[in-house]
């Protein structure tokens, strides 16, 4: 009916069939290209909150404190209202910096976030500024590495920053947020701390990726009774391989537990294969009728953590481990494997409480092999710690390449650069 209203209307007004006709089709074609556009419209708004959202891996990593400052806090509203985010007025106004000290990486009244696009991008240069050269109360969530007392601690001045830690028990040097080149001594996974295990780790990581060799420690031969002293150090049993090794720790939201305090969930693992290579006689244990070594290592695990609050965080791993032992000789300048190779697979259960407040300190415990324990304190913060390992046999009978237990302690220390 209507159409055929406007029919006679624009007929009457001298337009004709045709042209009656090729205003149809345009109208037909704009009302299309509309639809389209509007579509298209929805993609772009779509993927613009996805470029906002804060990031749920690293921000936690990231310094931020809280605003306290009434006009500041008033400017911060002001920008959330500008952008449509509703908010409660008596919740806490954080403010999230890049670890460059340069940039504002996110900005949160409560639990309601402005974004990390539009905090980089939309929010008032003359407020970026002000928000990082004022010293602000801290937030208490600070992680390992960005150490402060109630004032803001530049991570560093320069956008690539590297920082790094050394004990004996290895080492850590980190490029920025992402890279890393990492070196340890011993196997934590099997619970041989330091040279019991007789192994040296050399990685380089990339986010939680960790890809590198492993080599065979030449120290800890020495001859000595480990008997005699009971708090000594003790020589290795087990000969080192040599081999490739690797590690990984992806974050999936599928796997997270729903909990308000449960803020982590991830599927990790670790591998190791390698051999016992051709060395010198000096570099092996004492029987070389009896050369032990681990040739292989695979272990998988499902991690998380809890939170008891800002200070007090538990980060546990439950999986399992599989690892050959090898017995082998050394004959004729050579090392031969003889003897059945010893398939070993146990459950895996490693937690971690790490307290972030003022005396920072965590402590450990991993059962898989062997039930080993840990400690880690800060003796001057920021700079020096202390840290210590004992792993035991438990309910079982002690192997040959096994001691009955290890103890050894450790000074490390940090340094920004």
């Amino acid at each position: 009916m209507k159409k055929a209203m406007t029919f006679v209307l624009l007929a009457c007004c001298g337009v004709g069939t045709r042209g009656v006709s090729t205003l149809y089709a345009q109208s037909d074609k704009i009302l299309s290209e509309l639809k389209t556009a509007q579509g298209e419209l929805r993609s772009l708004e779509r993927i613009l909150s996805a470029l906002n959202n804060g990031d749920t891996v690293y921000t936690s990593y990231f310094p931020m404190w809280t605003v306290y400052d009434k006009n500041t806090k008033l400017s911060i509203q002001t920008a959330f209202r500008n952008r449509g985010r509703e908010f409660p007025e008596d919740e806490n106004v954080t403010v999230i910096a890049h670890p460059n000290g340069r940039s504002v990486a996110d900005i949160r009244i409560g639990k309601v976030s402005y974004g990390r696009l539009f905090a980089s991008k939309a929010l008032d240069p003359q407020l970026q500024k002000e928000l990082l050269e004022r010293n602000y109360v801290l937030v208490d969530e600070i992680p390992l590495g960005y150490r402060t007392n109630k004032t803001i601690r530049k991570i560093a001045e320069k956008p690539h920053w590297v920082s790094a830690n050394i004990s004996l028990f290895g080492g850590t040097m980190r490029f920025g947020n992402d890279w890393k080149i990492e070196g340890r001594i011993g196997s934590d996974e099997l619970g041989y701390p330091f040279w019991s295990s007789g192994q040296i780790f050399l990685t380089a990581g990339y986010k939680s990726l960790k890809l590198g060799t492993y080599l065979p420690m030449h120290g800890g031969v020495f001859s000595t009774n480990p008997n005699e002293r009971p708090l000594s150090l003790r020589p290795r049993l087990l000969n080192g391989s040599t081999g490739a090794t690797g590690s990984f720790e992806f974050e999936w939201d599928l796997v997270k537990l729903n909990s308000s305090r449960v803020t982590y969930g991830a599927i990790g693992g670790s591998f190791a294969i390698g051999s016992l290579d051709r060395r010198r006689t000096d570099y092996l244990t004492s029987n070389l009728d009896s050369l032990y070594s681990v040739n292989a290592m695979l272990q998988a695990h499902y991690a998380f953590n809890y939170k008891f609050d800002d200070k007090k965080i538990l980060n546990v791993k439950v999986g399992g481990v599989y690892h050959t032992v090898t017995l082998n000789r050394f004959v004729d300048n050579e090392i031969e494997r003889y003897g059945r190779i010893k398939k070993i697979l146990t459950p895996y259960f490693a937690v971690e409480y790490r307290n972030l407040g003022a005396d920072w300190f965590a402590l450990n415990t991993t059962y898989s092999r062997l039930l080993m324990f840990g400690a880690w304190a800060e003796i001057v913060p920021q700079y020096v710690y202390a840290e210590v390992k004992y792993s035991t046999v438990l309910l079982r009978e002690t192997k040959t390449w096994e001691h009955n237990y290890y103890l050894y302690a450790t000074l490390g220390f940090n340094f920004d650069f």
